[in-house]
């Protein structure tokens, strides 16, 4: 009965998003139609996408996460680009809009830069973009479909309370809230780099002013040393190298990296060091992706003590052997013209010390139906299996636990998710 009453709700979400566009176009192509001839506006390009969920779950977490029955996520994109004498400038802004699942449930613009390109220099950009670590970094959501959970921000922390467990494209992965200048290269016999510098990561004002932050979402939540911790002068770079036809054998292969000042008010943390390597690997229709990133020992104390726990046995520091944490994950795809299929798995390690770890895994399935190339039916199933560090804040665990500082848990959470696309 429920099933059908999630699949029944849906229906007229699909049905009004096709009836209101004309021969199956997608907003962003009837506007530019209907703006050719017209100053300005003719240079102007929107796109983006709009996702509705319903969600359901049965979880076995040491803490109950309330999970809503519905969830809205979309991307409004608005391009500008002018071409005079073969240099290319302009803007983009982007818009995302949260609500359900997602923390925050606000409307945000995570994008908002200038740029200037030739066909000989590349790309030059400058303002609240993604960083050149973070486009050149591979993961399994390069190759999911459907709602595609971890490439949503849906992450596992959601679940694993706060863990320490992490995605693992690395600390450069800062949703377009630092200021930076990037620049990406043309791509050359198959070759492209990138290279990104950012004064101040976005951590150093949402740490230091305690802007949009709970005390959840402090400390060893966000893979840093304490709740004073953040990050400056922040290099990132990427190469990567792209072989074959798209019809038939193709492949690209990815290496990514970060390298930034570590700081702290109450503590003395290690640099930012990290790297990720991927590969995606396609023929015809089909999708591999590999990824595996290593965050090494970034903003973990340069001085570790052997006393880590209290007289409860609480960890309350991170001890020798600490490190911030290495994911590997892998997925793989199937593109048709109308169904798409996709399963992936994503394992992630955090040590604390060299006997006390925290991890996250989640297994993923994907299918997804595209009625035309504006509305999109889908359905998807993830198993979260996590062991946790959880901090003891409250009163309450205080007494339960005997002390301020983490209990180890065990988090399990089954996901099933049924929902639509609909593209701008």
């Amino acid at each position: 009965m429920c099933k059908k009453f999630l699949i029944f709700s849906l229906l007229p979400c699909v049905c009004f998003a096709q009836a209101n566009v004309d021969d199956s176009k997608r907003l962003g192509e009837f506007l530019k139609e209907k703006s050719q001839g017209v100053t300005l506006l003719e240079d102007l390009t929107i796109s983006g996408d709009l996702k509705l969920a319903f969600i359901t779950s049965n979880q076995y977490l040491s803490q109950k996460v309330d999970i809503p029955s519905f969830s809205l996520d979309g991307n409004v994109y608005i391009d500008y680009k002018k071409v005079v004498d073969g240099i290319g400038f302009g803007f983009k802004i982007g818009n995302k809009a949260r609500s359900g699942m997602m923390k925050g449930g606000s409307a945000i613009v995570d994008t908002s830069y200038l740029f200037a390109e030739t066909d000989k220099l590349g790309e030059f950009r400058f303002g609240y973009s993604k960083s050149a670590g973070n486009i050149f970094s591979i993961s399994y959501a390069d190759v999911m479909t459907g709602y595609n959970l971890v490439d949503s921000g849906f992450t596992p922390v959601f679940f694993a309370q706060s863990s320490g467990s992490i995605l693992g494209t690395g600390f450069d992965k800062d949703d377009g809230k630092s200021l930076k200048f990037t620049w990406l290269s043309p791509t050359i016999k198959g070759w492209s780099f990138g290279l990104s510098y950012a004064p101040n990561s976005r951590d150093a004002h949402l740490f230091k002013e305690k802007l949009n932050k709970s005390e959840r979402d402090y400390s060893i939540a966000q893979n840093f040393a304490d709740e004073t911790s953040y990050i400056k002068d922040s290099f990132t770079a990427g190469i990567s190298y792209e072989y074959g036809n798209p019809d038939a054998f193709n492949m690209k292969v990815s290496v990514a990296g970060w390298l930034a000042q570590g700081r702290s008010d109450a503590s003395d943390p290690r640099n930012v060091q990290g790297y990720n390597v991927g590969t995606i690997f396609g023929y015809g229709k089909y999708k591999l992706a590999l990824g595996y990133t290593d965050n090494i020992n970034s903003m973990i104390p340069k001085v570790l003590s052997n006393d880590v726990r209290d007289d409860a046995g609480n960890i309350v520091g991170m001890g020798p052997g600490a490190d911030n944490g290495k994911v590997c994950n892998i997925g793989i795809g199937y593109f048709g013209d109308k169904w798409e299929m996709s399963a992936g798995y994503f394992h992630a390690v955090k040590k604390w010390s060299h006997d006390d770890r925290v991890t996250s895994n989640i297994a993923t399935v994907a299918v997804q139906y595209n009625m035309d190339k504006v509305v999109s039916a889908f359905v998807e199933y993830n198993n979260i299996r996590a062991r946790t560090c959880d901090r003891i804040y409250n009163s309450e665990n205080d007494t339960k636990y005997g002390g301020d500082g983490f209990a180890f848990e065990s988090n399990r959470a089954n996901l099933f998710i049924i929902g639509a696309k609909i593209n701008i």
